[in-house]
């Protein structure tokens, strides 16, 4: 498909912008340590998801969790039940390393009567879901990476314009995954050090997130790691004086005055959260609050 859709139906999308950003975000976080986060939060700008989930499908071994977003009424799901076994029932699962076919798929299409299987009803109806796409990718003959995008119950199915747009992007998405796992950062699939590091990338990329504007938590992500005004500046393409602003003000807001504080504050956030999935001084923040009697977020 080319072009671009034209309806005047609200949320309507306009493929080939759309497309162009994804591609230009994706070439530009290839090899990065946060690469499925930011990835998936690209994916987000574009399509409405609920849930996301990336896994690796490796052999018969059970799959491995690269990023879950996957939110219930209870906060985010524990798939550790689905890594025990249920996920050789699972339809995406089956079609990953039953056939060789790389792209785009349906639950509703490769699933037909879903609704009566039996790993619908010991493990599916409980996470609240009923629409869910899968990018299929192979790695190598026998690992494939999985990109799920899921929607809950109280939410509409995927339109038509969502699904045309998902299908246009597979080709891109096939491509940039390949090149980030296979070519450039294939440590980040094996290995306790790159489970660390990715943890502490998930961390990163989620601190500051229940408090802090976007930029401001670009801004502070990009101290976190390293980078001077001007490196910062560079990278966000707003100039040097642009970024000590947002400094300023998220330094404000987080009641710190320096470098140092924030990466003081960063470790003592991670060392207390419960789950890197989520931004670490939420939960550090309330716990403070109810220890001095301050509120967590003004």
């Amino acid at each position: 498909m080319n072009g671009s859709i034209a309806t005047s139906e609200p949320g309507a999308v306009t493929q080939s912008p759309a497309i162009n950003e994804l591609a230009m975000s994706l070439i530009g976080n290839i090899g990065r340590m946060d690469f499925q986060e930011r990835l998936a939060e690209a994916l987000k700008q574009h399509v409405s998801v609920d849930a996301g989930l990336i896994l690796l499908y490796r052999g018969e071994s059970a799959p491995k969790i690269l990023f879950n977003d996957w939110q219930t009424h209870r906060g985010l799901s524990d798939i550790r039940h689905y890594l025990q076994g249920p996920y050789r029932l699972d339809p995406f699962y089956q079609l990953a390393v039953e056939n060789e076919d790389d792209g785009l798929y349906r639950l509703s299409q490769i699933a037909p009567s879903f609704d009566r299987t039996q790993y619908y009803r010991e493990y599916y109806q409980h996470s609240g879901l009923h629409d869910e796409f899968n990018f299929i990718v192979s790695l190598d003959d026998a690992s494939k990476i999985a990109i799920s995008l899921g929607r809950k119950r109280t939410s509409i199915a995927f339109s038509v314009q969502e699904v045309q747009l998902l299908e246009s992007l597979a080709p891109i998405l096939r491509t940039a995954v390949i090149r980030h796992f296979r070519d450039l950062r294939p440590e980040t699939l094996d290995g306790e050090g790159s489970a660390l590091q990715k943890a502490l990338a998930q961390a990163i990329g989620n601190f500051g997130r229940s408090i802090l504007t976007e930029r401001e938590c670009q801004v502070a992500q990009l101290v976190l790691r390293g980078y001077s005004v001007k490196g910062a500046a560079t990278q966000l393409g707003i100039s040097p004086a642009t970024v000590k602003l947002h400094r300023r003000n998220l330094y404000s807001k987080l009641d710190i005055t320096s470098q140092t504080a924030l990466f003081a504050l960063f470790i003592d956030a991670v060392s207390s959260a419960k789950n890197v999935y989520e931004d670490p001084l939420s939960g550090y923040l309330a716990k403070r609050g109810q220890l001095t009697g301050e509120l967590a977020c003004n």
